[in-house]
């Protein structure tokens, strides 16, 4: 798996809301069309790997 670590999250940041990821992934996943942007909750980060080719 090529998962690349975008944003690591401060699991103690009170001020960071579920809200603020879902925006940071949109604005990742906008300017990097081909890559997948996800949250992993093991690393607590926003994530991104390569689009698999093709589409269904």
């Amino acid at each position: 798996m090529d998962k690349k670590i975008i944003l690591k999250i401060d699991r103690n940041d009170d001020s960071i809301t579920l809200q603020d990821v879902v925006d940071k992934i949109q604005e990742i996943q906008d300017a990097n069309p081909d890559l997948d942007v996800f949250f992993d909750g093991d690393e607590f980060a926003v994530c991104s790997r390569p689009k698999k080719g093709g589409s269904k």
